[in-house]
C-alpha cells in the first residue's frame, strides 16, 4: 500500500485548508490573557464594592452555567457512545502492509527493557516492515547501557535524546520523528502490552479511510489497566510469585483508576469520535500517518533548541505541554482532520499508591489547563480552524475538566456549611431558582457520574471494582480535587515543581492480605529467650576452706556448707591485734543477688 493517502511533501488527496498555527505553552499566559484577567478582577472588585451579595450570586451562578453544560456535555457523550461503530477495516496483504514505526521514549527505566521487548515481539506484524524505537535519554545512563547491553533484534534501533531543556516525553518524541522511517507511526509507553492484531487493525481502518476519500488524522487504541482486578488462580486464590509478591497487583487505587479509563476510553472517547469532536489523546497507543505529523510541526523559531531535521519539521508534540497527547488531538482537529476509536486495546499498569495517582493526575490536569490557555490565545481564530462547536466542546473537555474539579469541594463546602450553620450569607448566594437549580445539580450530577462509573465497571466486567465506587469514590473525588490545586499551585509557581511528575512502572507490591498477615505474625509471635550475658565478677573474697562462709543477703550459702546462727554484728568492729602486724579486715560483700555455681568451684556470676 505504501503510503496512506500521503506523500513526502504533504497530504495527497485533500483540499486546501487554511493553516493553523499552533502555539506551544512554553509561557502560562501571554501578555493579553493577563492584561483581561486584570481587568475582569477589577469589574468584579467593583461590584463586590457596590453590591456584595450581588458579586456572589455572580460567581454562583456562572459556575453554575459552567458546572450544568459540562455536565450535559459528559452525559451527551455516554449516551452517545451507545450507539458507536467500530471503524471499517479492509484488510491488507502482507506485502502491502505500510512500513510502522513504534516510539518507546523511557526514563529511569532500565527494568523495563525486557517488557519492552517482549511485548513487540508478540505483535502479529511483519519484521522486515517494522522498526521499534527505544528512546532513551542521554542524562539517564542507566537505562542507556541496560538497552545497549540487551541482545536486541534486528527492527529495534536506539534513539538517545540530546541533554537539553525541555526535558519529558514530548521532546523525547520530537526527537524520535526525525528519525523515523515509517508511513505509520505509534507511541507505546515501557509497560504497555498491546494487543498482537493493534497494528493490522490500524493500518486496514488507514486503508478503509483512505479508499473513502475520508480524513483520518489519528486511531486511538483503547487503553486498559490490567490491575484493575487481581489475577487469580483456578481456586480463586491470588496468584503470588516465589517472594510473596502479587504477579498482578492490585489495589483500591488501581480499580478506581482502571474505572476512570473504562469512563474515558469507552464512553466519552468513542462518544466524541461518533459525533465527529476533536478528541483529547490518551497519551499511548496513538496511530498517526508519519507525514502528517511532519505537517502539523510546530514552527523552527518556536523550538530552538531543536536540531535541525532533514525534512524542514521539528515536532509535533509540544514539549511544555505535560499532556501534550490532549493538545495534538485538538491540533489534528484544527489541521481539519478526525480521530477514531480503534476495535483494539492496550495493557497498562496502573498506579498502586494515592500518592502516585495523586502525582499523575496533577500532571494531566495540569496539562488539560495548559492546553486550553493556549486555546484562550485566540479563540476566534482557533473557533473557525475547528469549528464553533468543535471549539466549544474540547474547551469543555479540557478547561471544564480542571474547573469542575476545582469548584466541587468548594460547593459542597458551602452545602455542608448552610447545613451546620443555617448562614444567612450563604443562602443570599442561591436566591430562588439559583438554589433549586444547584440542589438538582448537587443530587442529579453525582448520582449521573456514579451510575456512569458503574455502567462502565459492569461494561467491562469489573464487578470487583464496583463495591468499591460504592464505598470509596467520593474519597476518590476529593483526592482529584486535589490534584487540581496541586496543579493550580503548579502553575502559578512554575519554580515549585518544575520536573516532569514521571509514574513509576514495573513497582512490585504485597498484597493487604498478605502484609496484614507478615504483620500479625511478627506481633504475636512468642519473644525468643533472653540470653544470659556475662558479666564482670565483682570484687568478692572468699575465706579459706576450713572457715564457714558468711551468709549473704540474698540466703544463699556455699554448696555443702550448714549455715549457723550469726552472731549480732558489734556497732563498731574493732580490729585484733596479731603479731607481725595489722591483719586485713574481711569487709562485707555488697548485697546483690548472687547465684552460686557447683560446676565452677566458688564461683559467682550476677543473674
Amino acid at each position: 500500500m505504501g503510503r496512506p493517502a500521503h506523500g513526502s511533501d504533504g497530504l495527497a488527496g485533500t483540499e486546501a485548508r487554511p493553516v493553523h498555527r499552533r502555539e506551544t505553552a512554553e509561557h502560562t499566559t501571554t501578555r493579553a490573557q493577563r492584561a483581561v484577567a486584570a481587568y475582569l478582577l477589577v469589574g468584579l472588585a467593583l461590584l463586590g464594592a457596590w453590591s456584595p451579595s450581588s458579586l456572589g450570586a455572580t460567581l454562583v451562578g456562572a459556575a453554575m452555567v459552567f458546572l450544568t453544560a459540562y455536565m450535559v456535555l459528559r452525559l451527551t457523550l455516554v449516551l452517545a457512545s451507545r450507539g458507536y461503530r467500530t471503524p471499517e477495516q479492509e484488510p491488507v496483504p502482507d506485502d502491502e502492509l505500510p512500513r510502522y514505526t513504534t516510539l518507546h521514549p523511557m526514563y529511569d527505566e532500565a527494568n523495563m527493557i525486557p517488557v519492552v521487548v517482549a511485548a513487540m515481539e508478540a505483535v502479529d506484524y511483519p519484521r522486515d516492515r517494522l522498526e521499534c524505537l527505544l528512546v532513551l535519554e542521554e542524562r539517564d545512563g542507566a537505562t542507556v547501557a541496560a538497552a545497549r547491553a540487551f541482545d536486541l533484534l534486528d527492527h529495534f534501533r536506539i534513539v538517545v535524546v540530546p541533554a537539553v531543556r525541555p526535558y519529558g516525553k514530548p521532546k523525547a518524541c520530537n526527537y524520535a520523528l526525525q528519525h523515523a522511517t515509517g508511513d505509520l507511526a505509534v507511541i507505546f509507553d515501557a509497560e504497555d502490552r498491546p494487543e498482537p492484531q493493534q497494528l493490522r487493525k490500524a493500518a486496514a481502518t488507514f486503508r478503509a479511510a483512505e479508499r473513502r476519500g475520508d480524513r483520518l488524522g489519528c486511531v486511538q487504541a483503547r487503553l486498559v489497566f490490567d490491575n484493575e482486578q487481581p489475577l487469580r488462580d483456578g481456586e480463586g486464590r491470588t496468584r503470588r510469585d516465589d517472594d510473596g509478591y502479587d504477579v498482578r497487583p492490585t489495589t483500591w487505587t488501581s480499580r478506581l483508576l482502571g474505572n476512570e479509563y473504562a469512563v474515558h476510553f469507552d464512553l466519552v472517547l468513542t462518544g466524541l469520535a461518533r459525533l465527529g469532536l476533536p478528541v483529547p489523546l490518551g497519551g499511548t497507543s496513538n496511530h498517526f500517518p508519519v507525514a502528517l505529523l511532519r505537517e502539523i510541526a510546530f514552527e523552527r523559531e518556536q523550538m530552538p533548541t531543536m536540531p535541525d531535521p532533514d525534512d524542514g519539521s521539528v515536532g509535533a508534540w509540544d514539549p511544555w505541554n505535560v499532556t501534550e497527547d490532549a493538545e495534538l488531538g485538538g491540533a489534528i482537529a484544527a489541521a481539519g482532520w478526525r480521530t477514531t476509536v480503534l476495535d483494539s486495546h492496550t495493557d497498562e499498569e496502573a498506579c498502586l499508591t494515592a500518592r502516585a495517582a495523586l502525582n499523575q493526575r496533577s500532571r494531566w490536569v495540569k496539562g488539560y489547563a495548559q492546553t486550553s490557555l493556549v486555546l484562550l490565545r485566540h479563540p476566534w481564530r482557533t473557533a473557525r480552524a475547528m469549528g464553533p462547536l468543535s471549539y466549544l466542546a474540547f474547551q469543555l473537555q479540557v478547561g471544564g475538566t480542571f474547573v469542575s474539579l476545582a469548584l466541587s469541594p468548594v460547593f459542597w463546602g458551602l452545602f455542608g456549611a448552610y447545613l451546620l450553620t443555617g448562614s444567612d450569607r450563604i443562602a443570599s448566594l442561591f436566591p430562588g431558582p439559583v438554589y433549586y437549580a444547584g440542589m438538582a445539580l448537587l443530587v442529579v450530577g453525582n448520582l449521573a457520574l456514579l451510575t456512569v462509573s458503574l455502567y462502565a465497571a459492569e461494561s467491562r466486567g469489573r464487578h470487583g471494582t464496583v463495591r468499591h465506587l460504592l464505598t470509596v469514590l467520593p474519597v476518590w473525588w476529593c483526592l482529584l480535587s486535589l490534584a487540581t490545586y496541586v496543579a493550580a499551585l503548579e502553575l502559578l509557581v512554575p519554580s515549585w515543581r518544575p520536573s516532569w511528575n514521571k509514574t513509576a512502572h514495573g513497582v512490585r507490591h504485597l498484597g493487604m492480605g498478605r502484609r496484614l498477615a507478615l504483620a500479625s505474625a511478627t506481633w504475636f509471635a512468642a519473644p525468643e529467650p533472653t540470653p544470659v550475658r556475662s558479666v564482670a565478677k565483682p570484687a568478692v573474697r572468699f575465706l579459706p576452706p576450713d572457715r564457714t562462709a558468711p551468709v549473704l543477703a540474698t540466703g544463699y550459702v556455699a554448696p555443702g556448707v550448714v549455715a549457723p546462727r550469726m552472731p549480732a554484728r558489734p556497732a563498731r568492729p574493732v580490729p585484733r591485734p596479731v603479731r607481725g602486724g595489722a591483719r586485713p579486715v574481711v569487709r562485707e560483700v555488697p548485697k546483690a543477688p548472687v547465684r552460686w555455681l557447683s560446676e565452677q568451684s566458688r564461683e559467682a556470676v550476677l543473674v
